[in-house]
């Protein structure tokens, strides 16, 4: 009797240890899910500003040159 009381108690501690390991194996993949989420939010932002820099140049050195050009004529 004292033999399956003892098996019992193993059994319920492997499960309890079992559970435990898939508790924080989903918890590590919400989490690897979530940081894939965020950087792809980051690069699609840093994507954005670099387009935003590239156009900004580009209407910068056309005023640039528009000014430099109407100096030169005068």
């Amino acid at each position: 009797m004292s033999n399956r009381r003892e098996e019992n108690y193993f059994e319920r501690k492997e499960e309890e240890r079992q559970t435990r390991q898939d508790h924080w194996r989903v918890m590590a993949g919400m989490t690897d899910f979530f940081a894939v989420v965020i950087g792809v939010a980051v690069c699609l932002i840093l994507v954005m500003l670099i387009v935003s820099l590239f156009n900004w140049l580009r209407q910068d050195t056309q005023t640039t040159f528009s000014v430099l050009i109407d100096a030169f004529r005068r």
